[in-house]
Formats: structure tokens, sequence, C-alpha cells
């Protein structure tokens, strides 16, 4: 657990390198301790270590992070069929996580790169109804209902995702765009 903790000190500044060795040996230790491997897993990804990010996480116990996780891992490494079928098993598990880590939001996002923006509306909008004070949810569903052209639908998406988080400069470029375009 102190591994844990020290972990989680690192990582809260953004210090992921740091994180990873009290992570790595957390879940080494005690492979149950409560988000440990979770927590490794999710370091190695931020440091783009995908393959052995993949290699803790499908050891650690099984939630909605750890296939959201998993689902990024895999759609890093180009592996589609396989992310979204991660992506499907993190939807299907209830989550305690942060409005801005609901898996629907990476799955809506990882549509959308696919070239289905159609189909990432869905659990974007599915996103935004269970946080609607979530920035990440309202801004990505406004970058893609943009991208579809629907600029007038995207703009209140677009402008509470800058008023509980005015510092989401990607969130304020979008919103620049749809005012742009409506002239």
């Amino acid at each position: 657990a102190t591994w844990n903790a020290l972990g989680v000190a690192r990582a809260s500044t953004g210090d992921y390198a740091r994180a990873e060795e009290p992570f790595h040996r957390a879940c080494l230790l005690d492979p149950l301790l409560p988000d440990a491997c979770l927590y490794f897993g999710r370091t190695l990804y931020l440091l783009d270590r995908f393959e052995p990010a993949l290699d803790v996480l499908r050891r650690a116990p099984r939630s909605g992070q750890t296939y959201r996780i998993e689902a990024l891992c895999l759609a890093a490494l180009g592996r589609a069929a396989e992310a979204a079928a991660a992506f499907q098993k993190a939807l299907s598990l209830p989550s305690r996580a942060a409005p801005d880590d609901d898996p629907a939001i990476d799955y809506g996002v990882f549509l959308f790169r696919q070239g289905r923006a159609e189909e990432a509306l869905e659990p974007l909008r599915g996103a935004v109804q269970r946080h609607p004070d979530g920035a990440r949810a309202q801004m990505e569903l406004g970058g893609v209902l943009l991208a579809l052209a629907q600029v007038a639908a995207a703009a209140d998406h677009l402008e509470k995702s800058t008023s509980p988080n005015g510092r989401s400069s990607r969130a304020h470029l979008l919103l620049g765009k749809r005012f742009r375009r409506l002239g």
C-alpha cells in the first residue's frame, strides 16, 4: 500500500516516469491491492509502453477501467478489432471512474478516429447524459458534431466544455471553429 501511495503521489504531479517503479513494486507485492496493477498498467500506457501495459492489465483484477486502458493500448497499437471488443467489455461493467475517464468517451473518440463519426455519437451522448457537467464528454461530443457539420448542435456542447474547465485549449479551439463557421 505504501508503494502504491508513493506512485499515486508521483503520478498526481504528472511524473509518470518516477511513478512507474512504485506502482510496479505495489503490483508485484500485492496484485490484489485495489488499483495497484491498474495504476501500473495505466502508467505504462501513459509512457507509450503499450505491450508491457497490456501484460500487466491482463493479469490485473478485471474492471471497466482495466478494460478501458487495455482498449486504449490496443488502439494505439493499431489493433482496432481487439480495441473495439475491449471497449465493449469496459462499457458493460459498472464504472467508479471520474467523469472524464468514462469508457464511453474513449470509445466515442476511437470510433471517430476510425472514420465512424455517426457511430461515435451514441456513446458520447451516453457519457454526456451520465455526466452533464463533464467537460471532456461535452468537448468530444461537440467536436464530433462539428466534424459532421452540425454546427448549431455542436455549440451548446462546446460552450459547456469550456465553462467547467476553462484550461482546455482544445475546447476553446473547437469553440472558435464553431464561431468561425457561423460567421
